[in-house]
């Protein structure tokens, strides 16, 4: 069996990065929404505000992804610190790479907030012709 690629390893390594960063953030709007079941489109409201929140966290890391050295990365401690390729070519894959994951984390947290906003409103209005 041959070894994997250096670029999808460093893809595999951010998305778990990442993914789990993501995961801990919305288990975080998750409990605040919970803590806001009584009001729902408060809970709504909150979930879509603190999700456009982590879109714009991500949309900074994405932008500094590139500037950033690789050895200042979780990719860089989860690839134990050993390079199969030079140091240039790293810091180019390894950039490239995380830029574009953390893009592609940010359309999905833009798109989950903008989903819980358009509830939000649909529950104000909803409640507002139920009177």
């Amino acid at each position: 069996m041959e070894p994997e690629p250096f670029d999808q390893r460093v893809r595999r390594l951010a998305v778990l990065s990442i993914g789990r960063g993501c995961f801990f953030a919305a288990l975080a709007i998750w409990c605040v929404m919970i803590g806001l079941i009584s009001e729902p489109q408060q809970a709504m409201r909150a979930g879509g505000l603190l999700s456009l929140l982590v879109c714009c966290v991500l949309l900074l890391k994405a932008q500094t992804a590139l500037k950033r050295s690789f050895r200042h990365t979780e990719v860089w401690i989860l690839l134990d610190r050993k390079l199969p390729v030079a140091a240039e070519a790293a810091q180019r894959v390894i950039s490239a790479v995380l830029r574009e994951t953390y893009l592609r984390y940010a359309a999905y947290a833009g798109a989950i907030g903008a989903a819980f906003l358009l509830l939000s409103v649909l529950v104000l209005l909803g409640g507002r012709l139920l009177r």
